[in-house]
């Protein structure tokens, strides 16, 4: 039996859910009212200061009963609610939002700018020519998800074998996400690390996904974005994005002319102005670098070679 707090929840739920459909209304936004989720596909619930306790021993009492739980990392401050959250698997797992004291934490600069673009084949491309390639998870896994979808469809309705092959599914679906969180927070911590200001472009990730479907969507832009943004911030690190429409790709990065005849498919091309030679993706990151370090008004020199396009933040700007 849960407390009256989870039921409190509930309906706290309940009312931000009406809230919000009420406000799309009020701002011309087509929308369908809350609806209701049947007792077994509710997936969490969540207690504020009743209805558990901590216990040595990585253990938890919930109601009447004790559970033992793997302890991820120390619990730090006052447990304000808990939450326990099923997956599709029917694995549990525990939430809690703390209550910590501001801590000031010694925030390590390095005095370093970089200007980033996105790219399908390369899933970064740094303004100092290093890039980043993508391990595409989704397309390493397809052969296996189209396996695990061709044996649940064969199974019989609300029959034990297809609850098995649901499982087996959501494992495999499961894997491809932490795998892909796993390699997001590395590569975010990496370039926080190393550089004070990340300059992206701000871009249509919508109606990216129209066009070329399915590589976006396992490429992930928006959720790395997302991670990084909350690595920089936990840092002290700055994140800024340049307008989508800033002709990042189109430019020279050397003489500033706009080719407008530049397609898509053109990686390596030749400006028609200076006749440099420029490889696409690295071109639009110097420009990408350029115009976000213009916006901030930040002073930036270029370093000893002149070919090489590597930013560094003069002394006084940290």
């Amino acid at each position: 039996m849960l407390g009256s707090q989870a039921i409190q929840n509930i309906t706290d739920r309940i009312d931000k859910s009406y809230k919000l459909f009420y406000r799309n209304l009020k701002r011309g936004i087509k929308c369908s009212p809350p609806g209701f989720k049947k007792v077994k596909k509710y997936k969490s619930f969540t207690l504020k200061q009743a209805g558990y306790q901590l216990l040595e021993g990585n253990k938890i009492k919930i109601g009447k009963r004790e559970y033992k739980y793997f302890k991820s990392r120390e619990i730090k401050g006052k447990v304000k609610t808990l939450t326990i959250k099923r997956d599709l698997i029917g694995d549990l797992y525990l939430i809690m939002t703390l209550e910590t004291k501001n801590i000031t934490k010694k925030i390590i600069t390095s005095g370093k700018i970089a200007g980033f673009d996105f790219g399908l084949k390369t899933f970064l491309t740094l303004s100092n020519h290093e890039q980043i390639k993508s391990p595409f998870f989704y397309k390493k896994c397809n052969k296996k998800i189209a396996k695990a979808n061709r044996e649940l469809s064969r199974k019989q309705p609300k029959s034990n074998h297809r609850k098995k092959a649901r499982i087996n599914l959501a494992k495999i679906y499961r894997y491809l996400a932490n795998s892909r969180k796993n390699y997001f927070f590395k590569v975010a911590h990496m370039l926080v690390d190393k550089y004070d200001y990340l300059i992206f472009e701000d871009l249509n990730i919508k109606a990216m996904q129209k066009r070329w479907g399915k590589k976006i969507s396992d490429i992930g832009f928006q959720t790395f974005l997302k991670v990084l943004e909350h690595v920089a911030n936990k840092k002290g690190k700055n994140i800024h994005k340049i307008d989508r429409f800033f002709p990042s790709s189109k430019m020279c990065s050397h003489c500033f002319n706009i080719n407008k005849n530049l397609s898509l498919k053109d990686r390596l091309w030749s400006c028609p102005s200076c006749s440099h030679k420029l490889d696409r993706d690295n071109n639009a990151a110097i420009n990408i670098l350029r115009e976000g370090a213009s916006s901030l008004s930040l002073d930036i020199v270029r370093l000893e070679d002149s070919s090489e396009y590597c930013w560094k933040l003069e002394s006084n700007v940290l």
